[in-house]
């Protein structure tokens, strides 16, 4: 906390320091976990990801549903006309017309609960989930780059903002020597050779500020289309110090365990291997248990009033049937087989794709790292530059004065000192999007901004594994 506080205070006194009027100007700042919780809520690619995660948890209710009995109702009324043998038969005996017309009348109702299928619902029950579950870990991925979109575009329009600033203020000052070369010069006292020189270099400045200005609006539009709302008094923003690893083998061990890339790859290994148990499951025979019961009338021309044998027995065909089925399945052509094998290659598939994912992580935030050190190391010797030209301008101002330096010197002087300070606040903002990087490398970027994804995308949590 205390390393932030002076990261805070350092990056804010060189701020002042260029531009102290551009941030006395921000009362109501919008924050950089404000402007990733705007983009995380109405991006479009979030929503679709979260949409996919969802559909994916319904999946395992579908799955689920193989535990549960089936249940079937059926129903008919309608005309029936029979001519069969036994119809013709009772026609010529009681000599009557071979057709016979009826109205037929069905209901049935028929329930099944399968005992055993080889561990295949359970199997697919686990198949589902670990797929839910990456799904989900792949929302929190999105939102973690997403994130850092959000970062980077946050920065760069303060760095625009403050470039701009940079840039009126270098005119400014080339417009006062601007006007003193040009009063000597108009006495008589100055040289026609250095006005021109001075009027070259703040058309110049001018020219720096219509760059800086275009600028500014590219990163508004960016930043706009991102977060999905205008920028408004920004501040500039403070990495949390806690959360950044301390050294490149810390970060890597946080990556490896935390990185979401990386969970959706251990779930999708195991999503695979659950496919290939429930492959399995065509080996073994089904058991279930079927209880059904019918009610039926007049069916193949036979009615209530039918006459002859018929009439004892009636048309009506009542039925109740509780059985326990095996179904075996002994030849399959080799499709159990060969569906087993093409679940283990989605094994090896997983696995490769995982050891990708991992190399992926791991030069990532290894290039993280290395842009957060370097970066530290340059700032150190840009911010001797800045000194040098701050103490070299006063000392060229001095020197004018006393009459041993010309504005020229001044001028030159003045542009020296515009760099430098360019250059340090440009690498000052790209030491704090190389923290987010660094963060967001290690899977730690949304959690650092205090942006609680978990609760507002969390699963139903009633399957095993899924994030909480």
């Amino acid at each position: 906390m205390k390393n932030s506080v002076v990261s805070a205070l350092r990056i804010s006194s060189i701020a002042l320091a260029v531009t102290a009027n551009l941030l006395s100007a921000s009362v109501v700042a919008q924050s950089l976990e404000q402007a990733v919780a705007t983009a995380l809520d109405t991006n479009p690619q979030i929503q679709g990801a979260f949409n996919r995660f969802k559909a994916s948890e319904e999946l395992i209710n579908q799955a689920e549903a193989g535990y549960y009995p089936t249940i079937n109702f059926d129903a008919g009324i309608g005309r029936e006309w029979t001519d069969t043998p036994s119809t013709r038969r009772d026609a010529g005996q009681y000599n009557i017309d071979e057709e016979v017309e009826l109205t037929r009348s069905e209901i049935g109702v028929s329930l099944r609960q399968v005992i055993f299928s080889g561990f295949q619902i359970s199997n697919e029950v686990k198949r589902t989930e670990f797929e839910a579950i990456a799904e989900q870990w792949t929302l929190f991925a999105s939102a973690e780059d997403l994130a850092l979109d959000v970062a980077r575009a946050y920065v760069d329009f303060l760095r625009a903002e403050q470039f701009v600033a940079l840039a009126k203020r270098n005119l400014e000052s080339h417009q006062t020597i601007y006007d003193q070369v040009k009063e000597k010069t108009n006495s008589g006292l100055g040289s026609t050779a250095d006005l021109s020189q001075v009027t070259g270099r703040l058309a110049r400045a001018h020219s720096n500020l219509t760059s800086a200005q275009n600028n500014l609006s590219d990163a508004r539009v960016s930043y706009q289309r991102i977060v999905n709302a205008a920028p408004e008094d920004t501040r500039i923003p403070v990495p949390d110090a806690v959360m950044l690893p301390n050294s490149l083998e810390a970060a890597l061990d946080m990556a490896k365990t935390e990185h979401p890339t990386l969970k959706v790859a251990g779930n999708d290994i195991s999503a695979a291997k659950a496919q290939r148990d429930s492959a399995k499951g065509n080996y073994y025979p089904e058991i279930s248990f079927d209880l059904s019961a019918r009610w039926d009338d007049n069916l193949d021309g036979v009615d209530g009033s039918s006459f002859g044998s018929n009439a004892d027995v009636g048309g009506s065909n009542d039925e109740i049937l509780a059985m326990v089925r095996v179904n075996y399945n002994l030849f399959a052509g080799g499709a159990d087989r060969a569906r087993e094998r093409e679940a283990a290659y989605y094994i090896a598939e997983s696995k490769s794709i995982q050891l990708s994912a991992y190399r992926d992580v791991e030069e990532g935030t290894t290039l993280a790292w290395n842009a957060r050190v370097f970066l530290k190391q340059q700032l150190q010797f840009l911010r001797q530059h800045v000194e040098a030209a701050v103490e070299t301008r006063n000392a060229y101002d001095d020197q004018f004065k006393l009459g041993q330096r010309t504005l020229i010197d001044v001028l030159d002087s003045e542009n020296e000192l515009f760099q430098a300070r360019r250059e340090y606040l440009d690498g000052e903002f790209d030491d704090i999007i190389a923290q987010y990087r660094l963060l967001n490398a290690t899977g730690q970027l949304l959690a650092s901004l205090r942006v609680n994804t978990h609760e507002v995308w969390k699963g139903e949590g009633n399957y095993e594994g899924g994030v909480k």
